[in-house]
């Protein structure tokens, strides 16, 4: 299934062997837990020590906005991690993360990941630059969202949400993983909205679409 919205993530793990990362996990005290679909991981208002890695699963982010409306900040998939923003800033969680079908998570506690072993291992290292790596492309991830919805109309809105998704996979057909109900979320818009404006795009001859997969004609 091809990301919304995103570009290539780097796996913290990234040029870490298998080796190294058993000797990591006993230094990081790392844990893991499974949940099933549905279960909460943790929710708003929660204290997060830990990065959590997605071993096998989907976990989605959400939150809502000032009228009570839900939205989703985010989806993380296999070999991706998430809370890394709380676990550093020891800020409660402002969002909730939801396993989305039966999710397995590593957790690794920040403060660990930070500290320097008494070996000084080199693979500990390489584990910190990945996570900066992480957040510091999050960071830039974060500010397409915000200028996605900075557009005034929710046309606007979407056309910049399928260009940005054709650029990503580089064909003229394409997906997008979200129900339309999600899709609406992510758009900060309601889905009947969503519909109509769907409806009158291709009608206009815009874009063309059957139910996931989308086309720009114009």
């Amino acid at each position: 299934m091809q990301r919304i919205l995103r570009d290539k993530i780097m796996d913290i793990f990234d040029r870490i062997t298998q080796q190294e990362k058993h000797q990591l996990f006993k230094c990081l005290q790392a844990g893991t837990k499974t949940f099933s679909k549905g279960e909460i991981i943790f929710d708003i208002g929660d204290k997060v020590t830990s990065v959590g890695y997605v071993e096998y699963g989907r976990v989605e982010l959400r939150k809502n906005d000032f009228e009570g409306n839900e939205i989703i900040v985010a989806r993380v998939t296999k070999n991706e991690t998430f809370a890394e923003t709380f676990a550093c800033t020891k800020v409660k969680s402002k969002v909730c993360a939801t396993a989305i079908e039966e999710t397995k998570v590593l957790f690794l506690n920040f403060n660990r990941i930070l500290s320097v072993c008494t070996n000084s291992c080199p693979f500990h290292r390489k584990l910190l630059e990945n996570l900066i790596n992480v957040i510091a492309t999050k960071n830039l991830l974060l500010q397409d969202r915000i200028e996605l919805l900075s557009k005034k109309t929710l046309r606007e809105r979407i056309f910049s949400l399928l260009l940005r998704q054709k650029q990503i996979c580089g064909t003229d057909i394409f997906e997008i993983p979200y129900s339309r109900e999600q899709m609406a979320q992510f758009l900060g818009a309601n889905r009947s909205a969503l519909s109509r404006e769907l409806t009158r795009l291709k009608n206009e001859n815009l874009i063309d679409f059957h139910q996931n997969l989308f086309r720009i004609v114009k």
